[in-house]
């Protein structure tokens, strides 16, 4: 006969508190997650179970024996610290048993574990079975908006509000900053119809107002701000106004309205004068900008932004002994000193002290401007006639910097490219793909280099290899056929790999642009101009534009080519291969 017990007389009896007494208590740590217990009165209560009266005034939840005993191998399983069973057992049971407290057990200790697949899981069944939980429910949207799923959040939200606790709508704006515009929209719709529900919640509007704000309906949500601001002044209002205001390209109106705001002393005057300090750096009022960053530096003196915002306002002004001072004093507090190295060596460099630059950016050791800082020592030392000494100083920073070796020897190669060393190149990179043969990304860029160089075979060859390695590779199969049917005479075979390219990427524009090309050196010139027309459609390029003119001119569309061509010069007048078809075709 299967036995039914109930729920809290087991609880009492274990002295586990499984569900009832845990329930309301998020897990903080460890064996906090788990009521206090031994292995004796673990026992003691398998043994005691079935002779313990029922209490009238418990309230009856049944359990089936089975389900009885999953709970207490769960419990077990937690009291010994192996979480992950525990989890599974809890979550077993919420399904089956669909009871609010097993449900509640599971999202909590879930959520300690960062399992957020279940944690939303349990959280919707807990929800579902309690829905006055205003735990329930936040636990709901938390996990929902982690997932992406905003609209679902905010009707977890909206009971969470309807219940009495405090719902957090200003976060779904935020979080809607990388959604595409299709999410957005629907997150618009909804808050705007919780919002008709909800007319006077102060929140929901700023939520509103910042998703307009995101989606470029600028006067709407500055017309959402200048509401909010009559009934309060908050700081996040007023960078929802600041932005509205400099999307609308209205940048006085902002610096006016950001100092009236500080002048009076409201809201987080720090982060609201740094606001205030980078629009009039951008407008170039910079001795007033570097007012307004010195305020800020007095009360927090090793903040290293402002440090660094002061020094640019400095280098600005061509006060390069000021900018040095600041520069150091980052490197002194230990702010940002990957920076300040680069930018003080940078100085030392536009002033020909090539012993100081050198100096300042072999200090930087890691992070974004390592690199950087590679690519100016290997050309500072090449300018010196110091070759073997740069070889040298690359050999040993690649060994102690194994996880960066390739890129370090990309930055050496295109150093000695720049100077036509192509002996050191090859051997270099000769050397490096020998010791890793099937890297595709070395492979791939000692091609690129030889065709740089004009040394076509090793372009071939290598590509070669790479499709080989790779066949869907269509960057590979695009590049050696462009390079096949534009210097190497060899269209049919150009047209195969291009062809095999675009069936991977249909709407590549530089494939198409590829294709285009080699229609017209087959003499297919109309598909040629179709291709190269959509190629430009899809990507303004010079290059694109250079050869549709061509192909135009060819077949005797001489006006349009002209516009094809003049149009592309609008935007990029320094081309050289637009000046140089245009000179070849028309002799101007």
């Amino acid at each position: 006969m299967k036995l039914r017990i109930q729920i809290r007389s087991f609880l009492l009896a274990c002295g586990l508190l499984i569900i009832g007494g845990c329930a309301s208590n998020a897990p903080q740590q460890g064996t906090e997650v788990f009521a206090e217990s031994s292995q004796e009165n673990v026992k003691e209560a398998e043994v005691t179970l079935k002779k313990r009266p029922k209490p009238p005034e418990y309230p009856v939840a049944p359990f089936e024996d089975d389900a009885l005993y999953q709970l207490l191998v769960a419990e077990v399983a937690g009291y010994r610290q192996d979480y992950e069973t525990a989890l599974i057992k809890y979550m077993e049971m919420a399904e089956q048993t669909r009871d609010a407290g097993v449900a509640a057990r599971a999202t909590r200790l879930a959520n300690y574990l960062k399992r957020h697949d279940m944690t939303l899981k349990a959280a919707q069944i807990w929800a579902e079975v309690e829905p006055d939980n205003i735990d329930a429910h936040r636990h709901s949207a938390d996990q929902l908006m982690r997932s992406g799923d905003l609209e679902g959040a905010v009707r977890h939200m909206e009971a969470v509000m309807n219940l009495g606790g405090l719902a957090n709508f200003d976060v779904f704006a935020y979080r809607a900053a990388n959604l595409d515009d299709l999410s957005r929209n629907s997150l618009l719709t909804a808050m705007t119809e919780l919002l008709e529900r909800h007319p006077d919640n102060l929140q929901l509007k700023f939520a509103r107002g910042v998703l307009l704000e995101q989606k470029g309906e600028l006067e709407a949500a500055l017309a959402v701000a200048d509401e909010l601001l009559e009934n309060r002044t908050s700081t996040n209002v007023i960078t929802l106004k600041v932005n509205a205001l400099k999307g609308l390209h209205r940048t006085d109106d902002a610096i006016s309205f950001l100092k009236n705001i500080i002048g009076d002393g409201e809201g987080n005057i720090r982060r609201l004068r740094l606001m205030y300090a980078r629009f009039l750096f951008e407008a170039a009022r910079l001795d007033d900008a570097r007012v307004q960053y010195e305020f800020v530096l007095k009360e927090t003196p090793n903040d290293g932004d402002v440090l660094f915002a002061l020094a640019l306002v400095a280098m600005e002004q061509k006060k390069d002994d000021k900018a040095k001072s600041y520069f150091q004093q980052m490197i002194s507090w230990n702010r940002r000193v990957g920076e300040a190295h680069f930018y003080l060596g940078s100085l030392a460099e536009k002033n020909g002290q090539t012993p100081e630059a050198l100096r300042e950016y072999r200090q930087i050791r890691q992070g974004y401007e390592f690199l950087p800082a590679q690519a100016r020592i290997a050309r500072l030392m090449l300018d010196q006639g110091r070759l073997e000494e740069m070889q040298s100083y690359f050999k040993n920073l690649r060994a102690r910097s194994p996880a960066q070796a390739n890129q370090l020897v990309m930055i050496e190669v295109q150093a000695l490219s720049v100077r036509a060393l192509s002996t050191a190149v090859f051997e270099l990179l000769d050397a490096t793909v020998d010791a890793d043969p099937n890297n595709v990304e070395l492979l791939y860029f000692r091609a690129m280099t030889g065709q740089r160089l004009g040394f076509l075979d090793v372009l071939e060859r290598d590509l070669r290899t790479v499709i080989a390695l790779q066949p869907e590779n269509s960057e590979a199969l695009n590049a050696l056929g462009y390079t096949l049917t534009d210097q190497m005479g060899r269209h049919e075979e150009a047209l195969e790999l291009i062809q095999r390219a675009l069936l991977i990427k249909p709407d590549e524009p530089a494939f198409i642009d590829s294709m285009g090309w080699v229609q017209f050196r087959l003499n297919n010139i109309e598909e040629a101009i179709i291709q190269l027309r959509r190629a430009l459609d899809l990507f303004v390029n010079d290059e694109v534009a250079a050869h549709l003119g061509e192909a135009l001119w060819v077949a005797g569309e001489k006006i349009e080519a002209n516009k094809v061509w003049l149009k592309a010069l609008d935007l990029k007048p320094d081309s050289k291969i637009l000046k140089e078809v245009i000179e070849r075709l028309t002799g101007n």
